[in-house]
């Protein structure tokens, strides 16, 4: 059964669509662990494989999230390493409540792990040193590709994603959109920390400084007659493009779309 995909789905009272409740995703090697605490450093808990219930297609889309994850990790590793994917860290996914996890459309990842010392904790990566923050952007790239909406600590509109990302299938992964939020804080946080742009504002306005943003990155990365709004296998390119300069920590333009 496909997800409600307007606002007066909601206004049902049922929570009612076909789930699968799994404890991994993509591989059953790969398990999903819930975030129970916080050290005092800000890091989330994460004690023990849990099980988590959600809609059928929310498990396979956050499947390829780890799987591309994984691709990246090892093809892509921060000073030249090779990364396998260990376990994601998760804080829900079905929940009785508005909005589309109601409907188990939606999951909340805390933790991405590829072994010791080699993570993003989503409670404080996104604003740490950059080479964090760029593999926290990685994340966030590969996130969109498989989702449409994804909210985190620079796209966070009630105040409530600071220490989580959520992502759903409101909105399939289709073309960029500069005026919508989960799009326009990508190309900004990109140029900000693979463009060195540092004076960018990362606040999902699509403005003369964001557009000078766009501008450099297209031309680092050989882009200019790639228009990520022209459709989504242009965007694709333009994410996976960020995915790898974010995981390798490398300046915009050491990978490029030709």
């Amino acid at each position: 059964m496909a997800f409600p995909s307007s606002g007066k789905a909601f206004a049902r009272s049922s929570c009612e669509l076909p789930d699968v409740t799994r404890d991994w995703l993509w591989a059953t090697a790969w398990k999903m662990r819930y975030r129970t605490a916080f050290t005092g450093d800000g890091f989330g808990v994460h004690p023990s494989t849990t099980s988590f219930t959600m809609h059928a297609e929310t498990h396979k889309q956050a499947g390829r999230v780890v799987r591309d994850l994984d691709d990246l990790g090892r093809s892509y590793g921060y000073n030249d390493g090779t990364w396998g994917y260990q376990w994601t860290g998760v804080a829900g996914a079905k929940v009785c409540k508005p909005g589309y996890h109601r409907y188990g459309a939606a999951i909340d990842f805390t933790h991405f792990n590829w072994g010791k010392e080699i993570f993003v904790d989503t409670a404080v990566h996104g604003k740490a040193r950059r080479y964090l923050r760029r593999r926290y952007l990685a994340v966030i790239a590969v996130c969109r590709k498989h989702f449409g909406t994804v909210l985190h600590c620079y796209n966070d509109p009630d105040g409530s994603h600071w220490n989580h990302i959520h992502v759903d299938r409101g909105r399939r992964a289709v073309a960029a959109d500069w005026d919508y939020q989960t799009d326009t804080t990508i190309i900004q946080w990109a140029a900000r920390d693979l463009a060195g742009m540092s004076k960018i504002r990362i606040d999902g306005d699509f403005g003369p400084q964001t557009k000078q943003g766009l501008e450099a990155l297209k031309k680092a990365f050989r882009a200019e007659k790639l228009d990520p709004t022209a459709s989504s296998a242009n965007y694709l390119v333009w994410l996976d493009l960020i995915a790898r300069h974010g995981m390798a920590d490398k300046d915009a333009g050491t990978f490029r779309a030709e």
